[in-house]
């Protein structure tokens, strides 16, 4: 049976599911590091300072922001990826 190799653009289609799979996976991971590090620094600035509860909410909330800014951002990247990939299937129709 001979070898018969891929073409390039069968690798950059593979490359370019395999970047969107990568993305999508990230958005859930930029939301919850977000919280999970604003609560972190919100927690010890808490003990550090005597002020319980109010930096940990405060951080906790900045941690939200910032984590749904990072997943809309990993949300953005990824559909222009899906976008490059339909108008290369269209410019081959």
């Amino acid at each position: 049976m001979a070898y018969i190799p891929k073409n390039n653009n069968d690798e950059e289609k593979e490359k370019s599911v395999y970047k969107q799979l990568f993305n999508a996976s990230t958005v859930g991971m930029a939301l919850v590091s977000g919280m999970l590090v604003g609560g972190a620094i919100g927690y010890f600035l808490d003990k550090w300072l005597g002020t319980s509860p109010w930096l940990l909410f405060i951080f906790l909330i900045f941690g939200v922001i910032a984590g749904i800014k990072n997943a809309i951002h990993y949300m953005k990247k990824a559909g222009i990826i899906l976008e490059d990939i339909r108008e290369d299937k269209e410019k081959k129709q």
